[in-house]
């Protein structure tokens, strides 16, 4: 079988896992070129050309691992409008642009996928896509941004909310400027692609009722968690006690808590890390394994 030639926009964490995947794994496929900002930059691949977002567009795959929005918005358009397949794990453009990407991708008979864009590797897309072809999803409601349950995680062990986000930031947790997720909005975009997938119909983060932990009081053996739900109706991200029992109060530095309630058949959980190079490249490489095997998938269905 020929090797599909794969252009990656992005060099990052989770861009070297995946040529790296793509190098030794069992996909007949070939990094044809890597487009990144600084050409000169130590460890990119050997081999393969180093060029522009442009050339990248030129493969027969487009994988986009670079961030942002403005970039990404028009490498997605470009890619779909040529009915090329687009992969990305950002959930920014999808949360903000996806259904416009999704109808673009409909009319040109191209791809659209992004099961990396929430959850890192653990298939919560995977899964509500799953059980919504199964059976009316009634409920999601999860823990999907680590950054904030280290900091609660802490606030409720008698830290205050800076010691914690000090304390976050020194062990990795939390960015120099943590705002897009203390601020709730990492979470909200992560549900609205969530919801999306869940009843068929493309939700945008402005859809999101959103509230942070900034300035969040929590007392010593409390239990709060920043909760993200959300049902046909209603998307919310906010912070909330809940129970030492709950599931989602076991989540702890970067697992992530997804719930899935399902008519007639219950609550289904899934639960993994969020974050990490090699678990996210590997959430990328599976939706590259589904073009291989000839699948055209649209992330969101489009009325």
């Amino acid at each position: 079988m020929e090797r599909l030639r794969v252009g990656l926009i992005g060099w990052g964490t989770v861009g070297s896992a995946l040529g790296e995947l793509i190098r030794t794994g069992p996909l007949p496929l070939a990094l044809a070129c890597v487009a990144v900002r600084d050409r000169e930059r130590p460890g990119l691949p050997k081999g393969v050309e180093i060029g522009s977002a442009e050339a990248a567009l030129e493969a027969d795959i487009v994988v986009e691992l670079a961030g942002g929005v403005e970039g990404p918005l028009t490498w997605a358009r470009q890619a779909l409008d040529r009915g090329k397949p687009y992969v990305t794990a950002n959930k920014a453009l999808l949360a903000t642009h996806g259904g416009e990407l999704a109808r673009l991708a409909e009319r040109r008979v191209a791809a659209l996928l992004g099961s990396a864009s929430v959850g890192g590797g653990t298939p919560m897309i995977e899964t509500v896509i799953h059980l919504a072809a199964t059976g009316a999803i009634e409920r999601l409601r999860g823990i999907v941004n680590a950054t904030t349950t280290y900091i609660l995680s802490a606030m409720g062990e008698g830290r205050s909310y800076d010691e914690a986000l000090r304390e976050a930031q020194e062990q990795g947790f939390a960015e120099a400027d943590p705002s897009f997720d203390v601020e709730g909005r990492d979470a909200a975009q992560k549900l609205a692609i969530l919801a999306s997938v869940a009843w068929g119909r493309w939700r945008p983060e402005t859809d999101v009722d959103t509230t942070g932990i900034v300035g969040l009081p929590v007392a010593a053996g409390d239990t709060v968690r920043l909760v993200a739900e959300a049902t046909k109706e209603a998307l919310s991200v906010k912070p909330m006690p809940i129970e030492p029992a709950d599931p989602l109060a076991r989540a702890a530095g970067i697992e992530n808590v997804l719930e899935i309630s399902v008519t007639d058949a219950g609550v289904f959980r899934v639960s993994g890390p969020g974050a990490g190079g090699r678990v996210t490249a590997g959430a990328v490489y599976a939706d590259l394994a589904r073009l291989v095997a000839g699948e055209r998938p649209i992330l969101f269905a489009v009325p």
